[in-house]
């Protein structure tokens, strides 16, 4: 096994308490030597660097950015298992697969847990393991990665709190096998698990094995009305929201006409017009998840 860490996860907490939180992991079970990334992106070339050297297992100490880019690192490489220490700030990925949040149960997850195959989402040349979110939800994710000093769904909302009515919207077109859609938007969330930034519920019935996206699209609305979708996204209530619309598909593209912004896995990008396809990479990634796990 081999652990991959973030140092600059969680504001910088998992750098400056690594010495101490590795002795802890190492009495729990997990005793493997550890890399540090220096730079966004650095995991995906570790992840494929351990898979070349034989390493069969890679844990990932951090938060969704680097989790995601660590399974991009082993599909590209083809092979090795991913398993998670969430010691980042929303840790939605862990939640999807059923890894604990407490670091005792997650770490001895990691050295004994058995493995399952889950789906990967292909944008352009990335691969996302579990939520993408375009537009005003980009927009909170880049405001929240300047956040340091809360963690968890609160570094979200106070983000969101700051973009809510800032953001612009643009019309766009939505297509996804049989659905269709033109007209405003003000979300887009594509995902392989139910949550992002730290347990909002925009897809709550979406499943990382089926081999399909799921979608919520959300049309512009007035202030009173962003505010309102904000607090049903908490609830895993918004799509039953008047102009919300919910897609389940193994593809979609979205046609648009002004760069938007948008986040990977907490991995804030900005895509460019005129098209962006998303599609389901099924079964092509093995994750470690606690025995007990369905």
């Amino acid at each position: 096994m081999r652990i991959i860490v973030n140092p600059a996860a969680a504001g910088g907490r998992v750098g400056r308490e690594w010495p101490e939180t590795s002795q802890r992991l190492a009495a729990w079970g997990l005793d493997a030597p550890a890399v540090l990334t220096e730079a966004p992106g650095h995991a995906t070339e570790l992840a494929a660097q351990a898979v070349a050297d034989g390493v069969q297992r890679i844990a990932v100490a951090g938060g969704d950015g680097s989790v995601c880019e660590a399974a991009e690192g082993l599909h590209r490489a083809a092979g090795g298992e991913l398993a998670i220490l969430p010691l980042g700030t929303g840790n939605d990925a862990a939640r999807t697969l059923g890894v604990p949040s407490d670091l005792e149960t997650a770490a001895r997850a990691a050295a004994n847990g058995r493995c399952r195959s889950v789906d990967l989402i292909r944008v352009g040349d990335r691969l996302v393991l579990n939520a993408i979110g375009v537009g005003l939800i980009g927009d909170i994710n880049d405001r929240a990665a300047r956040i340091k000093w809360v963690r968890g769904m609160g570094v979200y909302l106070v983000a969101a709190l700051s973009a809510l009515f800032r953001y612009r919207t643009q019309t766009v077109r939505v297509t996804a096998g049989d659905a269709g859609y033109e007209g405003t938007m003000l979300i887009l969330a594509v995902h392989n698990g139910p949550t992002t930034g730290g347990g909002f519920a925009l897809t709550p019935k979406a499943a990382p094995d089926d081999g399909l996206l799921d979608a919520c699209l959300v049309q512009e609305v007035g202030p009173a009305g962003r505010l309102a979708r904000l607090l049903a996204a908490m609830r895993g209530t918004l799509g039953t929201k008047a102009g919300t619309r919910e897609i389940q598909a193994p593809w979609l593209e979205l046609h648009f006409t002004e760069p938007v912004p948008a986040h990977l896995d907490g991995n804030s990008v900005v895509l460019e017009p005129p098209v962006v396809r998303f599609e389901v990479v099924p079964r092509a990634l093995q994750v470690v998840v606690p025995k007990n796990e369905e």
